[in-house]
């Protein structure tokens, strides 16, 4: 028996799978992750992407909308496209095989793909938005960035003048409510969980999986390389998310 044979097993005749994907779905998209050898971290010091230094600091807000200005391969304007991972999984909501998608990326690929706003909890955000830390005023990052690109190397707010960020979620900020209501919502509607590209090592986001674990829902893992939740899973796919991901879905869904 296979991994996929396995793990279609233990999802056939499920009809409210939550999915729950990482950083690991998008890299095929040319979009790197965090901690790994070519990852963001790589790049950039994580101590700059907290709010305190973002608000402190002008020349670190100044370089962060240059980047997106630029095309940084996780930015606003990076031109990315869904890839074959994130078009399995709105296949499968196609078919209204899912109670929802929890995610923990900003890009926006699964909306992309065409699965419905309604049916996705970002729980860090999105980069496609942007708000006043002030007022909350809020406003697409693309009209935002047309005025870096006219000369405002730092926009303020036009309302009140505050400092303005894009949605996502900065270390030293805490997850939105909300987001995390519908996150936990999905997962009481699911009967098992799909994890797409996550090590499930990021809290709170991974209290969703385990969560469900608790619950006794079925958990299947599709990641390369080990994950935090490893050991819960009933059913486990080492390697790549657009080649593996889209052959378990057409057994789903037959």
């Amino acid at each position: 028996m296979t991994e996929i044979d396995q793990a279609a097993g233990v999802l056939a005749n499920k009809r409210h799978i939550l999915v729950f994907t990482g950083a690991g779905i998008s890299t095929e998209s040319g979009i790197p992750d965090f901690r790994g050898p070519h990852g963001i971290w790589t790049k950039v010091d994580p101590e700059d992407f907290t709010i305190t230094r973002y608000v402190s600091r002008p020349e670190l807000r100044i370089r962060n909308w240059r980047m997106h200005l630029d095309g940084e391969r996780w930015g606003a304007r990076s031109g990315v496209r869904p890839n074959r991972g994130h078009d399995a999984v709105a296949q499968l909501w196609r078919h209204e095989l899912l109670s929802g998608v929890v995610t923990q990326n900003v890009d926006g690929l699964h909306q992309a793909a065409g699965v419905p706003d309604a049916a996705i909890a970002e729980l860090h955000g999105n980069v496609k938005t942007v708000h006043c830390l002030d007022c909350d005023a809020s406003w697409p990052t693309e009209d935002v960035l047309k005025r870096v690109d006219a000369g405002e190397d730092d926009p303020h707010c036009e309302v009140c003048g505050g400092i303005i960020k894009t949605n996502v979620v900065m270390f030293g900020e805490s997850l939105d409510e909300s987001t995390m209501s519908r996150a936990v919502e999905f997962m009481g509607q699911s009967d098992a969980v799909l994890v797409l590209g996550s090590t499930v090592a990021v809290w709170p986001a991974s209290d969703i999986v385990l969560r469900a674990a608790f619950e006794a829902k079925p958990v299947v893992i599709l990641n390369q390389g080990e994950t935090e939740a490893d050991h819960l899973a009933a059913a486990k796919i080492d390697g790549s998310i657009g080649e593996l991901l889209p052959p378990l879905v057409e057994r789903l869904v037959d």
